[in-house]
C-alpha cells in the first residue's frame, strides 16, 4: 500500500484563477496548520552528525523526531508502519537530496492566509464543511499526500523538492523526474491540500475499490477540483504526455475499463513504468473525463457539486460526452 500514496506526488504550471466570492463561515477557526513535525525532524537530522553507530543513528530518530513527535505525526507512524530504520536509509541513500530541501520544507510554517482563503471557497459550495487539521512532516521519502479520519498529511520533504535540489542520487528514474518541480512551493503545498479537501468531500467514493474507471474518476475528478479552487494543474509531465497521446490513451483506457481491469498498468505505477512513459495515466484519464463533464454543463456551479459527489463512474463517463470527442 506504500506505493499507492505516490499518486499524490505533484509537478503543477499555474492557470488564471478563477474569481470565487468571499464567504466567510461562522464562528471557524479556519485550517489548522501544523508544522512542528519539520522543526523536529530536522533537530533529529542535525544530531545525526554526532552519532558513532547505526544502533545511535536509530535511537536518535526514534527519541527526537519519533517520541518528540505531534499527535498527528504519531497517527500517520501507525496508519504506514514507518520505523526510524526507513528513515535512516533513506537519509543515508539521499543525503545530497535532504541537505537541498531543508529550506523549501519550512515555506510550510507561510501558507496559513492561502490555506484560509481556499477554505473560503470551498464554503461557497458546503458552507458546513469542517476541515481535517492540516500536519505537515517528513516521510521516509514515498508520502506525497494521504488522510485519516482527523488529519490531512503532507510529506514536506516531496511537495517541496524543485529542480533546483539536489536530484542526482536518484538517477534517470521517473520519480526523479517528478521531483524536479519547476512552480511556486507554496502554491504547491495549497494544491495538495485542495485535492486532500476534495477527497474528503467525496462522500458517494468508493476509495477501497480499485476499479479503474472508479478510481482514476476518484482521482482525476480530485485534481480538476482542485485545479478550479487553486488555479493551478497537477501534473505538468502528466499533463503534456497525456495531451501528446490524448487517443491513443483514451482507445487502451476504454477497452480495459470496458474489460472492468483494476488501476496496475495505470496508477500507483511508479515502479514500473519506463521509456520517459509518466505514472498515474489514469489521473490524467479521470481529469479529463471530468473536465468534459463540466464544460459541457450550463450550471457550473450544479456540476460541482455532481462532480464531488458522483456515485455512478458508469453514468459520469455517458453523460461527460468525452467518448464524443474521438
Amino acid at each position: 500500500m506504500k506505493n499507492h500514496v505516490f499518486s499524490i506526488i505533484l509537478l503543477f504550471f499555474f492557470l488564471p484563477l478563477i474569481s470565487f466570492p468571499q464567504i466567510k463561515q461562522a464562528n471557524s477557526p479556519g485550517m489548522q496548520i501544523i508544522t512542528g513535525d519539520i522543526d523536529n525532524f530536522w533537530i533529529a537530522y542535525d544530531h545525526l552528525k554526532v552519532c558513532k553507530t547505526a544502533d545511535d543513528s536509530i535511537n536518535c530518530i526514534k527519541t527526537l523526531y519519533f517520541d518528540n513527535g505531534t499527535e498527528g505525526l504519531k497517527e500517520f507512524l501507525k496508519k504506514y508502519q514507518y520505523s526510524p530504520q526507513d528513515y535512516l536509509l533513506k537519509i543515508s541513500q539521499y543525503p545530497g537530496f535532504f541537505r537541498s530541501i531543508r529550506q523549501n520544507t519550512l515555506l510550510t510554517k507561510t501558507i496559513g492566509n492561502e490555506a484560509d482563503q481556499f477554505l473560503e471557497k470551498v464554503w461557497k459550495y458546503y458552507p458546513d464543511y469542517k476541515p481535517k487539521k492540516i500536519c505537515f512532516l517528513i516521510s521516509p521519502i514515498e508520502c506525497g499526500g494521504t488522510t485519516t479520519e482527523n488529519y490531512l498529511f503532507a510529506g514536506a520533504e516531496i511537495l517541496t523538492s524543485s529542480k533546483e535540489a539536489d536530484l542526482s542520487e536518484f538517477g534517470n528514474s521517473v520519480f526523479g523526474k517528478v521531483l524536479a518541480f519547476d512552480t511556486n512551493v507554496r502554491e504547491r503545498l495549497i494544491f495538495v491540500i485542495a485535492h486532500e479537501t476534495v477527497h474528503d468531500l467525496q462522500i458517494n467514493a468508493e476509495f477501497n475499490n480499485y476499479n479503474l474507471l472508479n478510481k482514476s474518476l476518484n482521482e482525476g475528478s480530485a485534481d480538476f477540483i482542485a485545479m478550479l479552487f487553486t488555479g493551478v494543474l497537477a501534473n505538468q509531465y502528466l499533463m503534456e504526455y497525456g495531451n501528446l497521446h490524448e487517443k491513443e490513451l483514451w482507445v487502451r483506457y476504454k477497452q480495459d475499463i470496458e474489460n472492468n481491469e483494476n488501476t496496475d498498468n495505470w496508477m500507483y505505477n511508479y515502479d514500473r513504468v519506463e521509456n520517459g512513459v509518466p505514472a498515474d495515466l489514469g489521473y490524467y484519464m479521470g481529469y479529463k473525463i471530468t473536465e468534459s463533464y463540466y464544460n459541457q454543463c450550463t450550471d457550473k456551479n450544479s456540476a460541482i457539486h455532481a462532480i464531488i459527489e458522483s456515485k455512478n463512474p458508469k453514468g459520469f463517463l455517458k453523460n461527460s460526452g468525452y467518448d464524443n470527442k474521438f
